[in-house]
């Protein structure tokens, strides 16, 4: 599927435009440490209430038409702090989930890098897979299939305009590289805790997608 940017977006609901709010979970232990994060299921730090309070301001007079949430405990936590008043409406659904570092889990930069496996996986991870992990295809075919179902598809358009997404730093960034057109999956830092906003209007068969300030007044 082609994705092109979208220059302007009207502020008009209708079947065929949406906007997406994608949210990181906030801090764990090992993002502290600055360790590999992936299917391994850790809960956030102690004070993920404070760190998370703002966001939870933003997002208090929000309403959500659906959703979605990774079934891993730190989104789950997330979700609970920032919309308690939506939690009960979530999917979890572990097509959400980040990337599994197989062995790499729990270790940093420092504890690898003289691994000549790791440092081909950190120059073409498409081609190189962390041992017992996930391959880049397999991770990319979930999250797309997720895409298919839940924000690409006929129906799924239909009664849901504004949709909530809490998930992984990971999974963010390659939605954003398949949402908008010109985005490399390193091009979008998102830190743990922070809303990124795609507004999409679909034009003939194709979804154009256009990064907003979240919270706008469009939602």
């Amino acid at each position: 599927m082609v994705i092109k940017e979208l220059e302007q977006l009207g502020s008009k609901q209708s079947p065929y435009k949406r906007s997406i709010v994608l949210i990181r979970h906030g801090t764990t232990q090992w993002n502290v440490e600055k360790k590999y994060l992936g299917h391994t299921d850790m809960g956030l730090l102690p004070d993920a209430q404070e760190e998370l309070a703002q966001l939870r301001e933003q997002c208090r007079e929000l309403t959500w038409d659906a959703v979605y949430c990774s079934d891993l405990l730190r989104c789950r936590q997330t979700l609970a702090h920032i919309a308690p008043q939506v939690a009960g409406q979530a999917k979890f659904d572990s097509r959400l989930r980040e990337n599994d570092f197989g062995q790499w889990e729990g270790l940093n930069y420092e504890q690898l890098k003289d691994n000549l496996l790791y440092r081909d996986w950190i120059d073409d991870p498409h081609k190189v897979t962390p041992p017992e992990g996930e391959a880049w295809q397999t991770f990319a075919e979930r999250v797309d299939s997720f895409l298919y179902e839940q924000i690409w598809s006929e129906h799924s358009h239909e009664n849901s305009h504004k949709t909530l997404i809490v998930t992984h730093g990971g999974v963010i960034r390659y939605m954003m590289s398949r949402l908008i057109h010109g985005v490399g999956f390193w091009d979008t830092h998102v830190i743990p805790g922070q809303a990124i906003q795609v507004d999409l209007e679909k034009q003939g068969d194709h979804w154009l997608g256009r990064r907003m300030d979240f919270p706008y007044i469009g939602l």
